[in-house]
């Protein structure tokens, strides 16, 4: 839907090799400067996810005048039908356009709260990018949590959470992005081994989800807002942080 700008791709390319080496460099003078510089890579990428979500945003309101007419028209062949001045194709014509209209008004939809929830990960490793841990490290603050997991996580493991959450709650897991999704691909934000499910970290239903990654050892970072005071881009991203492009 939108043009990739090309100082993205040159931001994404610094935060891939950077994270490359803060992963795989032991403690020192070294790794805190390629700290220091992903801390700006993802400072650039949060100023051109900001800026895709402004984009998608202003054309929400041209969907949904799409949506809104094809309704319309909708509702007009029917009365037509009824008279005999159309026939079925066209009511068939008008149906499948309200149905389009209304993917793609969701589609937008989805790719603002995606880009929600980026800017929320990204804001996170502005404050302290997360550096791996073979104990399960588990840390908390205001505005977002984390826990570095207890054994290799794969997506191929989603299914036994929403086995979880379908069996504790009565409906299916609220994910909001599984692996890559558009928005992923267009930031070049890599995404394909985690998922975003759509619950306050503080919920009833967060809680529970929470306790449950952290009972079988499974990696996550749970986001109370995009930026402080914010409601914006509270989600749990279950998963390892996905800011590296591979």
């Amino acid at each position: 839907m939108l043009n990739k700008p090309r100082k993205l791709l040159s931001v994404l390319c610094t935060i891939c090799c950077v994270s490359g080496v803060v992963w795989g460099m032991p403690a020192g003078r070294d790794q805190a400067r390629a700290v220091n510089q992903l801390v700006n890579a993802n400072s650039e990428l949060v100023k051109a996810a900001n800026q895709y979500k402004a984009t998608v945003a202003a054309l929400i309101p041209h969907y949904e005048d799409n949506l809104k007419t094809a309704i319309d028209m909708l509702e007009k062949r029917k009365e037509l039908f009824k008279k005999g001045f159309v026939s079925k194709v066209d009511i068939d014509a008008a149906a499948q356009a309200v149905k389009d209209a209304q993917a793609q008004l969701e589609q937008a939809r989805a790719q603002l709260t995606e880009s929600d929830h980026l800017i929320a990960e990204a804001n996170a490793e502005l404050v302290k990018p997360a550096l791996p841990s073979r104990n399960g490290r588990y840390t908390t603050k205001a505005s977002v949590m984390r826990y570095s997991g207890a054994g290799a996580w794969a997506i191929s493991q989603a299914s036994k959470v929403e086995g979880f959450f379908a069996a504790e709650f009565g409906r299916s897991l609220p994910v909001s992005a599984f692996g890559q999704s558009a928005t992923h691909n267009h930031l070049g934000f890599d995404h394909h081994n985690s998922i975003d499910v759509a619950v306050h970290p503080d919920s009833k239903e967060g809680k529970a989800l929470i306790d449950y990654l952290r009972g079988n050892g499974i990696p996550f970072l749970a986001f109370r807002s995009a930026i402080p005071g914010v409601a914006t881009g509270a989600h749990i991203h279950i998963g390892y942080p996905s800011h590296r492009m591979g």
